[in-house]
């Protein structure tokens, strides 16, 4: 297959699966969103052994499978990626890092690869046509890394992250009947021989609804922070109302250690436990209107032993003033503060914070609705079904007991129908899709066909 050097659009595209990994890929792999760049590395274990009496080495062998990651820069949209990494994006329920400590919570990574020739993902034009046109990556066992997010007036916000595998294949994609899955079979301690991954145009539709509810590139009101009540910092105030404050730029990171666990008479890990807690960051800086008063030995009393903490709530928001994102960060402890002035400038502040993370605290994601699973059309009569992920409410009032709300349409010609459940049986031939609401936003599925 000719080739080129040069990485073009649509030429590569990554794909990821549903947890566990060691299950059938054939109809659920779903496009990562506005990825940059991946990159792939790994490196041997090895030890060597010396004998008295040699100048050379008289063996080497490999003691532990070798350390595989998978990293990945792509622009935030609307927490498509960050589901698909394992994190909680429903912050109403649970942390992020909400089930770390449960087994089976590793994924399968693909990079679906064309020559850049006249091989393009998006053009592709049928199923059929994957075969024997693109080569795969496939990175069995994922688990998430590190995760780091940077959002700054005027800018894109930008995410990095890392995942480590225990198997990697490349190979071309030549079987239209599907590949061998690269994840290991916990029962043989070897890579699966059962379940295979196929490729499919409607991997790379819009699978969960938008491309993303934040813009572009944010306005100067686009990062929102609300304050804590207890701030008394000596230092600049914030530019804002209230207990909130627009701010320039922030980042966000953590990352996750964990510890393989083996067994004998394999190279390959059973399982990768996580080592709570983790520590989290953050840190942000602000355009400062005037000085306010305080004293710095109200951050930390060492003679009392109480050091303050503080909860911070930040939103992305998009143009029209919806909540792309909600980040909640509890019990963050003051690192480090600056303020500076300057004649014909703004006075500005920048501060950094640390915070604990666990599987039950520290770190709240919360997102606009995420179709996991898409209505699928079929003969009639037909029973239409979605599922969605995001944000959830209690307000009975509003939203269904699943903290959602539902709207079912048919295009035939366009018309409500009348459901609002997560789910609606009907009797009529036509396109239908279903608009799916949660107290951010809403989202969009994909239309299907019932013939």
């Amino acid at each position: 297959m000719a080739r080129t050097t040069r990485i073009t659009y649509g030429q590569c595209l990554v794909l990821a699966s549903p947890r566990p990994a060691n299950q059938s890929n054939v109809d659920n792999l779903t496009g990562m969103k506005r990825v940059q760049s991946a990159n792939l590395n790994f490196s041997f274990a090895r030890q060597r052994f010396k004998q008295i009496g040699s100048a050379n080495f008289v063996g080497d062998v490999n003691v532990t499978n070798p350390e595989i990651t998978l990293g990945m820069d792509y622009y935030y949209t609307n927490g498509t990626n960050e589901m698909l990494l394992g994190l909680n994006v429903d912050g109403a329920k649970g942390s992020t890092l909400s089930g770390l400590r449960k087994p089976n919570q590793d994924n399968n990574f693909y990079l679906l690869i064309g020559s850049g020739v006249k091989d393009e993902v998006l053009l592709t034009p049928a199923d059929s046509n994957f075969k024997d046109n693109f080569n795969t990556m496939a990175l069995g066992n994922c688990f998430l890394n590190s995760y780091s997010m940077g959002a700054a007036v005027g800018s894109l916000v930008a995410v990095q992250t890392s995942v480590q595998a225990d198997n990697v294949e490349l190979q071309p994609y030549d079987d239209n009947a599907g590949k061998l899955i690269p994840a290991i079979d916990a029962a043989t301690q070897q890579p699966s021989t059962s379940n295979k991954y196929k490729i499919k145009k409607s991997f790379f539709q819009n699978t969960t609804n938008q491309d993303g509810l934040v813009d572009s590139a944010l306005a100067p009101s686009g990062i929102q922070l609300t304050l804590p009540g207890n701030v008394n910092v000596p230092g600049l105030e914030f530019t804002g109302d209230g207990q909130s404050a627009f701010i320039n730029s922030f980042s966000l990171g953590f990352s996750v250690d964990r510890t393989a666990l083996y067994g004998f008479g394999s190279i390959y890990p059973f399982g990768r436990r996580a080592i709570l807690p983790v520590l989290g960051t953050l840190s942000f800086s602000a355009v400062a209107s005037d000085f306010q008063t305080g004293t710095l030995n109200e951050l930390v009393r060492l003679d009392e032993n109480n050091e303050r903490s503080y909860d911070f709530a930040l939103s992305l928001l998009g143009e029209s003033g919806n909540t792309g994102l909600h980040i909640q960060v509890e019990g963050a402890k003051m690192d480090s503060e600056g303020f500076s002035q300057s004649i014909g400038d703004l006075g500005s502040l920048e501060a950094s914070l640390s915070f604990s993370m666990s599987d039950t605290s520290g770190l709240k994601f919360s997102t606009p609705p995420l179709i996991v699973n898409q209505p699928d059309g079929g003969a009639n009569p037909l029973l239409l079904s979605v599922q969605a992920t995001g944000r959830t409410s209690t307000d009975t009032s509003v939203y269904n007991a699943d903290g959602f709300k539902y709207e079912w349409y048919s295009l035939d010609p366009l018309a409500a129908v009348g459901s609002n459940q997560s789910s609606y049986t009907t009797s009529a031939t036509g396109n239908y899709y279903v608009v799916v609401f949660n107290e951010l936003g809403e989202a969009t599925s994909n239309s299907c066909e019932v013939s």
